[in-house]
């Protein structure tokens, strides 16, 4: 029996406005974004937003100098080239649902977290109204089945969207949860009767809907189990830079002040910043900044002296980025061999440390149960359980890692495991969506 109570914010009653105009149906994504163009008579066009990448535009954002913006590959590229000069963000979906996150400092002005997400949203706007020919004022915008379990975090994650897309220009606004737009691109597609559960594994967020397939008009009723958790691919990341990569850079730091008897350790709150892709980069903020260095002085050992220099040289340099970019790399090697070497090289900064696939297993594993127990929820909401399921469609990049995988073959079995659309579902029920409220 399905919970009544439950509140999936979904409905297939809203109609535009205005129905002569075009729209896009965005996936604006933790790690890459994309973008379809739905046109007034219906027909839908993937746009390419990244002359490097095709259609995926990777959620990256860089600038140099004031006034001046760089996205996706390009981000990549100018940020190599200046040295890391300016500021580099990515995985900034991530602060929408943090009520403390007031905003970080760009060439000495405040930018708020709708301000950053703003500036993305208007250029994938900007690249989409070249590419159609159109100044397209509406959009189908996806988000998480939850932002934050939080219920007021959610809906101030929801809000900042909104505020975003409409100062990228958008005056219309339309949300749908990702993991019902991934269930609608599978709809689309497929015809026979059944129950399917749909996982969308992605960069920041795991999301899961248990949903009902058939030939019938499509119904809110359908939606038999709804559940998400702001824990994913970047997550997975962030445990191999704090039990195995943090230690070259201070984690285990301890420090004593001249006069005091007190051994000072490592802050944990600056800690979960450096094992974060998202939040590393604000340890460049001023009054971390300083502090890090003000302590530096004052370790133990020439061995915690040493590796603090390491930590002010990654934060200095703005070395974050290319950093995570070689932890996904090995996380994705220890998926095929049982030991990988996490190598980097900067200047005087020599990181090497072997990880091997069983450790980065124990190490990740209770994060991996944390996602297991959100996706479990569904059946809790409706009553039904993993046998009742008759196929679950995998999407999102993260749906790739080996241990995922095989926390699903157990509780489903090899034959129920599907992939689809590993990177655009989202996109394309989005698209979907649009044209079901739209008629």
């Amino acid at each position: 029996m399905k919970d009544e109570s439950l509140d999936y914010s979904f409905d297939l009653t809203y109609h535009f406005r205005m129905l002569d105009k075009s729209f896009y149906a965005v996936d604006f994504g933790t790690s890459n974004s994309l973008l379809s163009h739905v046109a007034q008579d219906g027909t839908i066009t993937p746009v390419p937003l990244d002359p490097k990448n095709g259609l995926v535009l990777r959620s990256l954002l860089y600038t140099p100098e004031k006034n001046q913006w760089h996205f996706g590959s390009d981000a990549i590229e100018e940020y190599v080239n200046r040295e890391g000069e300016g500021r580099f963000f990515r995985s900034i979906k991530k602060f929408l649902p943090e009520p403390g996150y007031s905003g970080t400092s760009v060439h000495n002005k405040n930018l708020s977290i709708s301000d950053l997400v703003a500036v993305f949203l208007g250029e994938m706007r900007k690249r989409a109204n070249k590419f159609t020919g159109n100044d397209v004022e509406r959009i189908v915008l996806g988000r998480p089945a939850l932002y934050s379990l939080e219920k007021e975090n959610d809906q101030l994650a929801q809000d900042r969207m909104q505020k975003a897309a409409e100062v990228a220009g958008f005056k219309e606004v339309i949300f749908c949860p990702e993991p019902i737009a991934a269930g609608l691109d599978y709809q689309h597609q497929e015809k026979k009767e059944k129950i399917v559960l749909i996982t969308d594994f992605g960069g920041g967020t795991s999301d899961f809907t248990l949903m009902k397939f058939h030939n019938k008009p499509y119904s809110q009723d359908d939606i038999l189990g709804l559940s998400g958790i702001f824990i994913a691919g970047d997550v997975l990341d962030g445990v191999m830079m704090r039990d195995f990569i943090s230690p070259h850079f201070g984690s285990q730091f301890q420090y004593q002040f001249p006069g005091s008897s007190n051994v000072l350790s490592f802050p944990r709150n600056l800690l979960k910043k450096i094992c974060s892709p998202a939040h590393i980069t604000h340890l460049r903020e001023k009054d971390t900044w300083e502090f890090l260095q003000h302590i530096e002085k004052f370790g133990l050992s020439e061995t915690d002296q040493c590796r603090m220099k390491n930590l002010l040289t990654l934060v200095e340099g703005q070395l974050g980025f290319p950093l995570f970019n070689e932890i996904e790399k090995v996380k994705v090697a220890l998926g095929k061999k049982e030991t990988d070497l996490f190598s980097y090289q900067y200047l005087d900064l020599d990181v090497q440390q072997e990880v091997t696939a069983a450790g980065y297993r124990v190490s990740v594993r209770p994060t991996v149960e944390e996602i297991m127990n959100t996706m479990m929820e569904v059946f809790k909401q409706s009553g039904l359980t993993p046998a009742d399921v008759d196929e679950v469609c995998l999407t999102g990049g993260t749906s790739q890692f080996p241990l995922i995988k095989v926390r699903l073959r157990e509780i489903f079995g090899e034959s129920k495991l599907s992939e689809h659309n590993i990177y655009q579902s989202v996109v394309n029920g989005l698209a979907q969506y649009a044209l079901k409220i739209n008629t």
